[in-house]
């Protein structure tokens, strides 16, 4: 992958990670004044605001994760290329997902297999152990 591109994709990953900081805080900060706060109405509506606030956590946690991952792959001259096959990721598909890790092929064979994993947790007939 050419520097030029690869300096693009540093800069918008960089900046991405710099507004889920600001946005991870924001979240904390409303943890604790739901936290904090002793006057809710309704036991539900604290428990499914506590729910929702650990969810949006968590997605911005992985994003997080995601990136400083990519970050650390553009610092070690490993950006672009798939951890699976080890072949280049599609430049199409870094311009989309800067963070992505794996090429397009393995990504849907890895969210096939993650389905499948799940379908058989649920109890669809699969008895995995």
């Amino acid at each position: 992958m050419d520097e030029i591109r690869t300096g693009k994709h540093f800069d918008r990953l960089s900046k991405r990670r710099d507004e889920l900081l600001v946005t991870l805080r924001h979240l904390d900060n409303e943890q604790h004044q739901v936290e904090e706060n002793t006057d809710w109405l309704d036991q539900a509506a604290y428990e499914s605001r506590v729910k929702l606030l650990d969810r949006l956590s968590g997605w911005y946690l992985t994003e997080m994760a995601e990136i400083e991952n990519a970050l650390e792959r553009i610092k070690t001259h490993k950006y672009g290329i798939c951890l699976a096959c080890h072949e280049p990721i599609e430049a199409t598909r870094l311009e989309r997902l800067p963070e992505a890790a794996c090429c397009s092929a393995c990504q849907e064979l890895r969210e096939g297999l993650e389905s499948f994993d799940d379908r058989a947790r649920q109890g669809s007939g699969f008895n995995l152990k």
